[in-house]
């Protein structure tokens, strides 16, 4: 366990989590940054390696000192200078990286025979969503090669409930019986710019003659993951509801603004629906693409002050049109799926002292049609990994590799 290097006042004991932080999935969120063979990295090397490491994540705790206490009823945040768990591996390890449920932070840094290193950064939802993982990451990584200018620039302030209160969500949520277990497999499908200028294109229209890569990568997979549901699933005559939510950051979008350093879940969802009858229908990427646009669009100012108010805001969500009754009664004719993009993350900046990483990625997630875009080193593509039935993937990747030949891009 690693803890602070300087003790937490006792005025910053308690922490209270925001109503976005109770809104996060009682999930971990996790990245791998991946590092090229260093001639540092010879064997005495790595053992300074690792006492750099362990010091620096020691020293930036201290100003990060939330991810070294213990989440207490998934509301607030014991701020006990208790540690992260930090692990370190040479050649191989089995185990999966995670954490305990109250441990906000876990660290596992692996040695390779080839001289190569992997960090993996394990984060609490409850407590961060992924801009604030990744400027956590960005921090350690200044401290551990002696940049205390960025680190003074990157200062975090906590106070995300002053802006957002917690409400009580006691009673809002009816428990159920948990959905019967299904096999999900998990696949990363990289769209270069050969891909991505073949999707964007066809994307395109009056509306829309220039979709953002997000945009684009959006709607072919929505479009070919609803083609999948449809030709598989006998709907009796009953229309099919599909459903997409996209995470959207609200720091910029805010009025004012929230300043790039609050750490914690500084994001809301944009919600679009697709009905789709019983006798079928072609949706094109256009059609899509100009939909996604539309609600990502609607998390605007506004919509940021009802987040503000939590109470009014749930209130607000239950009674809008554009939460079909599918959601409320439970309909068997409903399918979601959701993404969440970390395309623009600077998780690529990210350096120790031997150099940015080569690729960063995360690790399989088990959760049903949950879909992750990270950025390539390039800075030019886009990685999709892709959560899902084995049988929904076979269709996305037939029509993946439908829009042209797979080229290596730069970079990857």
């Amino acid at each position: 366990m690693i803890k602070p290097s300087s003790p937490i006042p006792p005025h910053l004991r308690k922490l209270q989590l925001s109503f976005l932080d109770q809104l996060a999935p009682p999930i971990y969120i996790h990245i791998i940054l991946y590092f090229q063979p260093s001639q540092h990295h010879h064997e005495y090397s790595k053992l300074e390696t690792s006492r750099k490491l362990k010091q620096s994540l020691s020293d930036v705790l201290s100003i990060y000192y939330p991810l070294a206490g213990r989440i207490r009823d998934n509301s607030w945040v014991d701020c006990n200078d208790a540690g992260a768990e930090y692990i370190e591996a040479r050649f191989n390890n089995d185990r999966i990286l995670d954490a305990s449920a109250d441990i906000p932070l876990a660290v596992q840094v692996n040695f390779f025979g080839c001289s190569g290193t992997a960090i993996g950064v394990c984060v609490s939802h409850r407590l961060a969503d992924a801009m604030s993982m990744v400027t956590f990451i960005n921090a350690w990584a200044a401290a551990c090669r002696g940049d205390s200018k960025t680190i003074a620039v990157t200062q975090p302030t906590f106070n995300l409930a002053s802006r957002f209160p917690p409400v009580d969500f006691s009673g809002l949520f009816p428990s159920g019986p948990p959905p019967p277990r299904q096999k999900i497999v998990t696949k990363r499908f990289v769209f270069n710019e050969r891909k991505l200028a073949a999707l964007r294109k066809a994307a395109s229209g009056p509306l829309m003659e220039n979709p953002t890569r997000v945009e684009a990568v959006s709607a072919f997979i929505w479009r070919h993951f609803m083609e999948s549901v449809s030709l598989k699933d006998n709907m009796n005559g009953e229309n099919m509801v599909f459903a997409t939510s996209h995470v959207v950051d609200i720091r910029a979008r805010a009025s004012p603004p929230l300043p790039h350093q609050f750490f914690g879940n500084a994001c809301g969802r944009a919600v679009a629906m697709k009905t789709v009858s019983s006798e079928g229908q072609d949706n094109n990427y256009y059609d899509l693409a100009v939909k996604l646009r539309e609600v990502i669009r609607k998390a605007d100012a506004d919509y940021v002050r009802r987040l503000e108010d939590g109470d009014a805001f749930l209130k607000y969500i239950s009674a809008n049109n554009e939460n079909d009754p599918a959601f409320k009664d439970g309909r068997k004719n409903l399918e979601i799926c959701s993404f969440t993009s970390w395309y623009r993350l600077p998780a690529y900046e990210t350096d120790y002292g031997w150099g940015k990483p080569v690729w960063v990625s995360i690790i399989n997630v088990p959760y049903k049609n949950l879909i992750f875009f990270l950025g390539t080193k390039s800075g030019n593509g886009i990685e999709a990994w892709v959560n899902m039935l084995e049988e929904d993937i076979a269709v996305i990747e037939t029509n993946y590799e439908l829009l042209g030949n797979i080229v290596k891009p730069q970079g990857i």
